[in-house]
């Protein structure tokens, strides 16, 4: 770490150290503004704490007796921005959403790429451990099934504003008892499976995001934090991942063609919202997709439903 620390750092390692024990912040912006926030609270016996910072790196070492200590884990929820964390020989590349478990007797790295914020949740260690949560399963937690799809939305909704509108002492220990039975189903899966559920997050993400008007592989690879090189080769043994967002975007653009509630809206209209600005270029790729052109389609399909 750099020992000519700006003032406004050393207050705001000062401030982290409080509340997550003994990580130091660097920042190297010259004639930059410094972006360092910190709100804490406790639920129960367990802390929550919103962190914002624009940091270049934030360092914590494993030989370093703190408050935290032998007591908590760090459950984080990359609430925005992007981050890269050096953990246990692993690199875990962070977006937003995305679930990571640490453990603070392990030496840990985070480098941010700009501006970002973390939700992070100390949950008790000894908790942890009694449900079978041990450090081999620490890291990027997987969180393509039921569960983890539970705890990216109970944490994704936790604010300040709704901590301070519902959390009552009687809620007592809820919410930490709520979390921990969620996290072992999402622990990683075994490296067979990996790439099936990478490219299982990617065509999520893919639907997600069919309206948007610049969605395309450079688009995907970046939002997802791989190279376009591999995300084309998770793809390679079916259809590209190009045929894919065009598949799923007719797909929506079919299933608004044959819905009675659209018949107001012009093909050229309900195309453009997915991805189709150009209307002669649509007719084309939808003809070669359903056999018929989009008018035939839509005629075809309203004509079906009517007779029933």
């Amino acid at each position: 770490m750099n020992h000519h620390v700006r003032p406004e750092i050393e207050k705001w390692n000062r401030h982290i150290q409080k509340v997550c024990g003994h990580f130091e912040a660097d920042f190297k912006g010259t004639g930059q503004l410094f972006i360092g926030d910190v709100e804490s609270y406790l639920l129960g016996k367990t802390e929550v704490a919103f962190i914002r910072s624009n940091a270049d790196k934030i360092i914590r070492y494993a030989d370093q007796p703190d408050r935290v200590s032998q007591r908590f884990c760090f459950l984080i929820l990359q609430w925005s921005g992007r981050m890269m964390i050096k953990y246990q020989d692993q690199t875990l590349q962070l977006n937003e959403g995305d679930i990571v478990l640490l453990d603070p007797e392990q030496d840990i790295s985070m480098y941010p790429i700009g501006l970002f914020s973390h939700l992070s949740i100390h949950l008790s260690r000894d908790k942890l451990f009694e449900q079978g949560i041990h450090q081999e399963y620490f890291g990027k937690l997987n969180t393509q099934n039921m569960s983890g799809f539970m705890l990216r939305n109970l944490l994704s909704n936790m604010s300040v504003e709704n901590i301070r509108l519902w959390y009552a002492n009687q809620d007592g220990e809820a919410f930490e008892d709520a979390i921990i039975p969620l996290i072992k189903p999402t622990i990683h899966y075994p490296e067979s499976a990996h790439q099936n559920q990478l490219k299982l997050k990617i065509e999520r993400f893919i639907i997600e995001h069919l309206s948007h008007p610049n969605l395309a592989p450079k688009m995907v690879a970046e939002q997802i934090g791989i190279s376009l090189r591999h995300l084309y080769r998770l793809f390679e043994d079916q259809q590209s991942v190009h045929a894919y967002i065009q598949q799923k975007r007719l797909e929506k653009i079919a299933f608004e063609l044959k819905d009675y509630k659209n018949k107001h809206l012009s093909i050229t209209e309900i195309a453009g919202r997915w991805g189709f600005p150009d209307s002669s270029h649509f007719c084309k790729i939808f003809k070669k997709y359903y056999q018929v052109t989009p008018k035939k389609y839509r005629d075809d399909s309203l004509k079906q439903a009517s007779i029933k």
